[in-house]
């Protein structure tokens, strides 16, 4: 197989990863707006449970809770003051660390410190870069192959 069909093949599965997680989102919202379609008319039915195929349709009142976007030492200081401190997790962004990781290493001549040999593991591989091509990048693309 050559190189350009397999840009061509690399390039129909990223577009259909995109089309795929459009398609996910639009079904989300449809199951959203289904469950919210239903809830109503069961409510309106007063029927709260609905057997069907085998399956038990039951309505549930649930309320859900999010972090608003304020101060997060604030928020956890006020969750500590409550009881509730054990809800906080420390976490690091993964890309985050990686840039940091490959900083450390930059700066020990390409190889991991040691420090962190023990909770860092490296994997290495060859990515492949996609963007709008211009005019000019295809010149030089071309004058290279030529």
């Amino acid at each position: 197989m050559d190189i350009v069909t397999m840009i061509d093949q690399y390039k129909e599965l990223l577009d259909r990863k995109d089309a795929l997680a459009d398609q996910t989102k639009e079904n989300n919202k449809a199951i959203q707006e289904a469950r919210d379609a239903l809830a109503q008319a069961m409510i309106d039915a007063e029927m709260p449970k609905v057997s069907r195929n085998g399956f038990l349709y039951s309505l549930q009142d649930k309320t859900k809770y999010n972090k608003k976007a304020c101060d997060d030492e604030e928020f956890f200081s006020v969750l500590e003051e409550n009881g509730l401190g054990d809800l906080i997790k420390r976490t690091v962004d993964a890309r985050t660390l990686s840039s940091a990781m490959a900083a450390a290493a930059e700066e020990n001549d390409g190889v991991l410190p040691e420090e962190y040999e023990d909770y860092i593991s490296v994997y290495q591989f060859y990515d492949i870069a996609k963007r709008k091509e211009t005019n000019k990048t295809a010149k030089r693309a071309k004058q290279k192959e030529e």
